[in-house]
């Protein structure tokens, strides 16, 4: 017998939906700032942003998995 798909829980749709679009807005603050930055405080501020963004990323496959976990038991 083939298991029913369920959907994901909506906390779990907002919340990658979040993440998702925290991760596009560094990634738009990093080209806003400039790939060749002129001044030092221009270099912080990609580095920082940079570091978020790799946060966020990290944030985001940990919320996929955990959707991903949870739909499998809850289809189990």
């Amino acid at each position: 017998m083939a298991a029913r798909k369920r959907p994901l829980p909506a906390r779990f749709k907002i919340q990658i939906s979040s993440l998702e679009a925290d991760v596009a807005f560094c990634n738009a603050l990093i080209t806003f700032a400039g790939q060749i930055p002129g001044t030092v405080y221009q270099r912080a501020e990609i580095r920082v942003y940079r570091t978020l963004e790799q946060e966020l990323q990290q944030r985001l496959e940990a919320a996929r998995r955990e959707a991903r976990e949870r739909v499998e038991k809850l289809s189990a």
